[in-house]
């Protein structure tokens, strides 16, 4: 999967777990959890429906993917940055982690 692609995942997932499994099959959603997981344990006091609000007011749509892109490239050039395991992610990528980690 391309970045565009994960970005487009985790936010579907977060938005609508059961759509997104069925939307993009290859997706690890346990994988997602975890990392989701890290994020949560550095950044103590999130909770879903402050993610939700901060990241998918009205939910998913294409306007807020593009918001959402348009914040993680923003995030990068301003050094706000998640590193997992070796992965360096945008602060807004680490919240939509986050988010999906507390979506049942």
């Amino acid at each position: 999967m391309k970045r565009r692609d994960v970005l487009f995942a985790i936010a579907a997932l977060a938005a609508a777990p059961a759509t997104a499994a069925a939307l993009l099959p290859e997706l690890d959603t346990e994988g997602a959890r975890r990392v989701g997981e890290a994020y949560l344990k550095g950044h103590p006091g999130l909770d879903a429906q402050r993610l939700q609000v901060e990241l998918l007011p009205g939910g998913w749509s294409r306007g807020n993917a593009a918001k959402l892109r348009a914040r993680a490239a923003r995030d990068f050039r301003e050094g706000r940055l998640f590193i997992h395991r070796g992965w360096r992610l945008s602060d807004t990528e680490g919240r939509l982690f986050a988010l999906a980690a507390l979506t049942p």
